[in-house]
């Protein structure tokens, strides 16, 4: 369902862009650190244009972590709508915005061996395999500085990079299930949520998560 969903986004916007003039409107296809990507542009004068965005990445990784193996699913879903702000009045452009976030990273993770949690130890009977999932904040600023090789030009491909910041804040884990004894334990259960939380709101690059996109409109 989110396939479709991320596939009508994409046909409408490039849709609306192929109806309109080229001298104000465009349209593209890139790729970024956020995933495969589609856009639509409008250009209000030589100083400011609006853009809509959306990109999309699924990517499935299996881990040793110590004495934890760990399966994750990665998805990365953005809808954003941002202003470039082209100072100088040609290609270079601050652009800011906000975006709709919703990556997210389901784990399974299974110890081998007793393990702290938030500074309680469990074995791994009591813990067995644990099933969450860790999702960010739902609306994220975005603020970043880019080049478009086509702002001066009414017509024609042109090339479009950016690099900026996806505040995406503290991460926010929920746990769907632990299978050992304590299944039915909610203070266990939070143990494990709290952990799992702490360790990854320690990467300075999950709140800032780097975006590096490269764009043929």
């Amino acid at each position: 369902m989110k396939k479709i969903i991320f596939t009508a986004v994409i046909g409408s916007l490039l849709a609306t862009a192929q109806a309109t003039a080229p001298s104000s409107f465009s349209a593209g296809l890139g790729v970024s650190t956020l995933g495969i990507g589609a856009n639509v542009g409008y250009k209000i004068n030589n100083s400011f244009k609006v853009r809509g965005v959306t990109n999309y990445f699924k990517f499935n990784k299996s881990v040793k972590d110590g004495d934890i193996t760990l399966k994750g699913k990665l998805r990365l879903f953005t809808i954003g709508l941002l202003g470039d702000w082209h100072f100088l009045q040609n290609g270079l452009r601050l652009t800011g915005g906000l975006v709709y976030n919703g990556n997210q990273l389901n784990i399974t993770a299974t110890p081998s061996n007793s393990h702290s949690y938030n500074g309680v130890t469990y074995t791994p009977q009591q813990i067995g395999t644990v099933k969450g999932n860790i999702k960010f904040r739902p609306i994220a600023p975005y603020l970043g500085l880019g080049f478009d090789s086509g702002h001066e030009s009414a017509s024609g491909f042109s090339f479009n990079a950016d690099a900026g910041v996806l505040f995406q804040g503290n991460a926010r884990g929920k746990i769907k299930s632990i299978s050992g004894t304590l299944a039915n334990n909610t203070t266990a259960i939070e143990n494990v949520k709290n952990d799992a939380v702490k360790a990854i709101n320690k990467k300075s690059l999950i709140k800032y998560y780097p975006v590096i996109s490269e764009t043929l409109n």
